[in-house]
């Protein structure tokens, strides 16, 4: 018996010594996803996510960067400071012809719309040619211009495409009568026409928007799980959004979006979706008038650039 416990006892010193000499490992420091986002109403459901706490409900840390211009935007994203972006096709496809492997996981939710100035004689789109319309080209807006047009049977070389790149110098100079149309996306859509403009036809009634959610594939194959997470959060927001009136959350939004204050009365926010995948049509056309228009010399196809895991 004595022998028993003598044992007995070297066996619980031993585990004691083990146990006070083992190096405790620290805990791996959860990975923060950062999203960019821009001053529009398609990033509105990941500031919400944020405002409302849906983030960490769902256990992802997330940091929300603001960018007031897509360069800026885009170059944060090539020297690998964000994850994701709030952008749109014809940008993913542009970042893979220039290195940077970046999928696409879902569209986003929101208006563009091209429109006549009040004084311009406009009065549909039919009335549109020998005219000039403010755009940025080769960009989402010059893209969703061509496709308005080819919709009413106008070929893009029957109108004058003027390049204004930042917004409210694009709605000022519609306003101050410099152009005869713009294309615009809320909020500043909704601004024109409170002064008068008069709205010729949007991405809502053509059902072609080519906005999309897209992150790095490094971050995808790094961090699966969180990115999921943020989607679900996502979806949070959107569920939030889709029962909540507007002027609940509207001091928040223009103050997050660094929206004009003039915007309070005119803002119309989309009818957001739950995330979803892009319109395989829409990717496919996007791709074709990049090729046709030689801004691009690869070949993409939609399951090289469409991850569709995420939302499974």
């Amino acid at each position: 018996m004595k022998k028993i416990l003598v044992c007995f006892l070297i066996i619980i010193s031993s585990l004691v010594f083990v146990g006070c000499n083992q190096v405790k490992t620290p805990p791996v420091p959860e990975k923060t996803i950062t999203i960019g986002v821009m001053p529009d109403v398609e990033s509105i459901p990941f500031i919400i996510a944020e405002k409302n706490g849906y983030f960490k409900n769902q256990g992802v840390q997330v940091k929300i960067e603001h960018f007031n211009s897509a360069k800026d935007r885009d170059s944060a994203l090539q020297s690998g400071k964000l994850d994701g972006v709030i952008t749109d096709i014809l940008a993913v496809v542009f970042a893979n012809e220039g290195g940077i492997d970046l999928k696409i996981i879902a569209k986003n939710d929101g208006n563009i719309e091209l429109m006549a100035g009040k004084t311009s004689g406009i009065n549909s789109i039919n009335d549109i040619k020998g005219k000039s319309i403010g755009m940025s080209t080769n960009t989402i807006m010059e893209y969703t211009t061509d496709k308005m047009l080819e919709s009413s049977q106008i070929k893009p070389e029957d109108i004058k495409k003027i390049a204004i790149p930042p917004l409210p110098t694009r709605l000022e100079m519609l306003q101050g009568a410099k152009i005869d149309a713009a294309i615009l996306p809320e909020p500043l859509a909704g601004l024109a026409v409170k002064n008068g403009a008069k709205v010729l036809n949007s991405t809502d009634q053509l059902g072609n928007k080519a906005g999309a959610i897209a992150f790095t594939a490094k971050s995808l194959q790094e961090s699966p799980e969180q990115i999921k997470a943020v989607f679900k959060a996502y979806n949070d927001a959107v569920a939030y959004l889709q029962k909540e009136p507007v002027a609940s959350d509207i001091d928040f939004i223009i103050q997050a979006q660094s929206f004009p204050a003039e915007v309070k009365d005119t803002l119309k926010l989309p009818k957001y979706t739950k995330a979803e995948l892009p319109s395989e049509k829409v990717f496919n056309d996007v791709v074709q008038w990049l090729k046709a228009k030689n801004l691009i010399k690869g070949s993409y196809e939609y399951k090289a650039l469409v991850d569709d895991k995420v939302l499974r």
